[in-house]
């Protein structure tokens, strides 16, 4: 099985703005939930609605990003999870021809190895 059979496809892509960054076609970063949090002023924050505003407003894809692992799209599952596990991240953006065609999580893999049938039910 490779990447493509378990990703989750078409992730949305996004401008400077959003989430998944992708600059004329190519991937230069990924926005993952828990950096958003980090950057977000807490809710116990003594800043005016106005300055609360101008702060988020502050809050772009370009200082949120991080690398994003890359992985061709007919890379083999367990070449796929071994790459994971080496860099430590959650996910994968799956590419082919330097395009992007899905996303590969640990849900993903999860899911690939998990039996599909009357037996998964046990």
């Amino acid at each position: 099985m490779t990447a493509r059979e378990a990703m989750t496809p078409v992730p949305l892509t996004v401008t400077p703005r959003t989430s998944n960054r992708v600059e004329q076609g190519r991937i230069v970063g990924i926005v993952r939930q828990e950096r958003l949090l980090a950057l977000t002023p807490s809710e116990a924050t003594t800043l005016s609605r106005h300055e609360l505003h101008d702060a988020l407003a502050r809050l772009t894809v370009e200082r949120a990003m991080e690398p994003a692992l890359t992985l061709p799209a007919n890379t083999p599952l367990a070449d796929a999870a071994r790459r994971l596990l080496r860099h430590h991240t959650p996910e994968a953006l799956v590419t082919e021809h330097e395009r992007l065609v899905g996303i590969l999580t640990h849900s993903d893999l999860l899911r690939a190895l998990v039996p599909k049938g009357p037996e998964a039910a046990a």
